[in-house]
């Protein structure tokens, strides 16, 4: 991805001041040189806050006293961008961004008014960088951080080497000191190297949903198994008791299979009876007579719903009739028409719809209309009136239902007393009782036993669950993914080597690659012993400083060759040098002369610009490159792609001195 610093700019408190602007060559090793305390070191600050950090770590005092915004230029492929954000007021950061895209962009003099706020900033970074839109997990626990959604925010550990990283043993990236950073990088690190896709992170997240449900439905099986086996040993049991109810005349065995056996208890299910069918020999007289009377009291039972019904619909029918009889009656009541006209006829000549007496028949033709409204009204009076025929209807099926009421009590009192008196006729009527009973129990078992028997919505569910992990393993294959980890990491690690070959290393570390671990974010370097040893375990600072410097210089190496990565392409180193400009000699103690540098510390401060530099130019320009440093053009000045920024001595600094002076 293309996305280089074009510019830095600083907008002073006092309008009276034109904003500080520090231009950057695109494709090349950037340099910024100057003395202790001219700003040099807030520029990774100032860039990463510009960059809608959620923190800021901008020095205080006068590097926010005297500004009031800060802003950057960045440029893609196809734009230049300027964010700026404002100064943080104490301790809480702004959430003020003032945003401008184009082509080429302006600098205002004078930012007046935000545009814009922090998440739509990182909402526009991470669509430059084309970071997914979904987290690792599928959940959206907030105890799941460290497999949140990558975000531009998080390249940002790729880019930095401030003074804290740069030099450091046990720290290779940005930030990944806090726990959360360094696990959610970890983690998306396979992405950020492109041996995984899209399509494989959405199959190793679908991959993650399907284990759990998968575990959650066989825990499920596993439980209706467990009850259904003593359904299932007892399933003879409940047919021959079937069969005793009269209710299952085919005959099973022992050895009668369990789906044979299911369904032939579901087709007990396809006919029920009304009552028990045990074998008419087998009962009393009583036991006949009980049976009658059930048959009889079922058929007045129909009777009486049907006479309830019926009731229910004359009184209803005759209730609306009221209603609308009332209503009629009322409204011809109010209006009294007919008898409104016959007045205006008697005590006027004139036509009562126009006011005209030229009319010769407007008497006759009013009487018309008179009569025509009189019939309306008495039509009115009568549908007030409801015809006797529903109340004698209405009587008559009163009379029919109370008739059949004291019919099925009779029915029930000789029902009871020969329930009371005949031991046979209540084991019947038990009997009865019971089997629907069983017949409930047998329909609630059927439907649990057939999702196993007859394979189920569990069953199948598990099935197409267990076909969709197959595929998914074959996507994600973790095998295949820790073969393209190892040839990536290689290809890294001999891109470090590379580098290493003209950095101030060790001559045996010079020889055999290092090892750059994914799972760790650290590197492992080979001993004399043929031992392999994290970072920390190498002694001397210069080592570890060359270590990193070829490392960043390796992974953008390798990004470039990406067809399509989401990290910037640039890096600022902060102090690299550090580890060698303390140790300072002088050419004659005795003299005020200019301190003067060891010469091998020269020598390997040159190798660092030259390292880098090499690596900017073998790549056409495609990555840039920005180092803060106290070593001059003395050091550098000599180098194929490097160009000076700025030299910050004798009064130049990042915030001029006229802003606070």
């Amino acid at each position: 991805m293309q996305f280089q610093i074009f510019k830095l700019i600083i907008w002073p408190k006092s309008p009276e001041f034109p904003p500080q602007v520090i231009p950057f060559e695109l494709g090349k090793v950037n340099v910024i040189t100057g003395s202790s305390r001219t700003g040099k070191s807030a520029i990774i600050p100032i860039i990463d806050y510009c960059l809608a950090s959620s923190d800021c770590f901008i020095p205080i005092d006068t590097i926010r006293d005297f500004v009031s915004w800060y802003g950057v230029v960045i440029q893609t492929e196809a734009e230049q961008i300027l964010i700026a954000r404002k100064v943080p007021l104490g301790n809480k950061v702004s959430n003020e961004f003032y945003l401008s895209r184009g082509r080429i962009v302006s600098i205002p003099p004078i930012i007046e008014e935000p545009n814009e706020k922090t998440e739509g900033v990182k909402h526009i970074l991470n669509a430059i960088a084309s970071v997914p839109y979904f987290n690792l997990s599928g959940s959206e626990d907030e105890k799941e951080n460290y497999q949140a959604r990558l975000s531009f925010r998080d390249l940002m550990a790729l880019i930095f080497q401030n003074q804290d990283i740069v030099a450091n043993q046990n720290i290779l990236f940005y930030k990944t000191h806090a726990h959360e950073h360094r696990e959610r990088l970890r983690n998306w690190f396979p992405f950020i190297l492109g041996i995984e896709n899209i399509e494989i992170l959405v199959a190793r997240q679908r991959l993650q949903f399907v284990e759990k449900r998968l575990g959650q439905l066989k825990k499920e099986f596993e439980k209706i198994r467990n009850v259904s086996a003593s359904w299932m040993a007892n399933m003879l049991g409940h047919i021959k008791i079937a069969q005793e109810y009269g209710i299952l005349n085919q005959e099973i065995s022992d050895d009668t299979p369990s789906d044979e056996l299911l369904l032939i208890a579901k087709r007990i299910f396809e006919d029920i009876p009304k009552h028990s069918n045990t074998k008419i020999e087998n009962i009393e007289s009583a036991n006949k007579e009980i049976i009658q009377l059930e048959i009889e009291e079922r058929n007045i039972s129909e009777q009486i719903a049907e006479a309830k019904k019926r009731l229910n619909d004359v009184k209803r029918l005759r209730t609306n009739l009221i209603d609308y009889g009332n209503s009629q009656q009322k409204r011809a009541d109010r209006l009294h028409i007919s008898m409104w006209l016959e007045n205006v006829s008697s005590e006027s000549v004139a036509c009562p719809a126009c006011g005209s007496s030229e009319h010769p028949k407007s008497t006759s033709e009013l009487s018309k209309v008179i009569s025509a409204f009189k019939k309306y009204e008495d039509q009115s009076r009568n549908v007030a009136e409801v015809p006797t025929s529903f109340s004698r209807e209405e009587e008559r099926t009163k009379l029919e239902l109370q008739k059949l009421l004291d019919n099925k009590e009779k029915i029930q009192k000789r029902f009871d007393l020969l329930i009371s008196r005949d031991k046979k006729a209540q084991e019947e009527f038990q009997r009865n009782q019971q089997m629907f009973i069983f017949l409930g129990h047998l329909k609630a078992s059927i439907e649990t036993f057939e999702k196993l028997v007859d394979g189920g919505d569990l069953q199948k569910e598990i099935t197409s669950l267990e076909m969709e992990y197959i595929d998914l393993q074959v996507k994600v294959d973790k095998g295949k993914m820790q073969l393209r980890i190892d040839k990536a990491t290689t290809t890294i690690s001999q891109k470090m080597l590379n580098h290493l070959k003209t950095l101030d290393v060790e001559e045996k570390y010079r020889k055999v690659a290092p090892r750059f671990i994914i799972k760790d974010l650290n590197i492992s370097i080979l001993s004399n012993d043929g031992n392999w040893h994290y970072l920390a375990q190498v002694g001397s600072a210069s080592n570890w400083v060359s270590f990193h410097i070829a490392l960043m210089c390796s992974l953008q190496e390798f990004f470039l060759e990406m067809e399509n990565s989401c990290v910037p392409s640039f890096v600022i180193f902060d102090q690299p040098s550090q580890v060698y400009f303390p140790k300072l000699k002088r050419i004659n103690e005795d003299t005020e002369d200019e301190p003067q540098y060891d010469n091998e510390d020269i020598t390997a401060v040159k190798s660092i610009f030259s390292t880098i530099a090499n690596s900017v130019v073998a790549s056409q320009g495609a990555w840039q490159c920005i180092i803060l440093d106290h070593a001059d053009s003395d050091i550098y000045g000599t180098i194929e792609g490097v160009h000076e920024v700025v030299e910050w001595r004798n009064g130049k600094k990042l915030i001029p001195e006229e802003w606070y002076s």
